[in-house]
């Protein structure tokens, strides 16, 4: 008897098009500031954000095996996977979705600045 076996490889470091996203993206732009363990904060560009991950552009080398502490405006910091690199851009997945409410708040938070 043959035993099957169904191999998926990891496509977590690929760009997902848009319309495999499950929740939809807020067009923003904004200098936040992230860090991961063992690191000092550092500045960062956030170019969108959704309830489940957000994208950045960091100039810094990052270990994307390890999580990042991101600090967004009147929140308290969050933990995020890096799910994919592109040159500077980080595809983030946080690991504690935000409330709907919560992300429209950032959002008019960060579009009056």
């Amino acid at each position: 008897m043959k035993t099957r076996v169904n191999f998926d490889p990891d496509r977590s470091n690929e760009i997902l098009p848009e319309s495999r996203r499950s929740n939809g993206r807020e067009a923003v732009t904004s200098e936040i500031y992230v860090r991961q363990s063992n690191s000092q904060l550092f500045p960062t560009i956030l170019s969108d954000l959704s309830i489940t991950g957000f994208k950045m552009q960091c100039f810094t080398s990052l270990d994307i095996d390890k999580l990042v502490f991101v600090t967004l405006p009147g929140l308290q910091t969050l933990g995020a996977h890096i799910r994919w690199v592109q040159f500077h851009d980080f595809g983030c997945e946080f690991t504690v979705p935000l409330h709907p409410a919560v992300l429209d708040h950032i959002v008019s938070v960060l579009r009056k600045y």
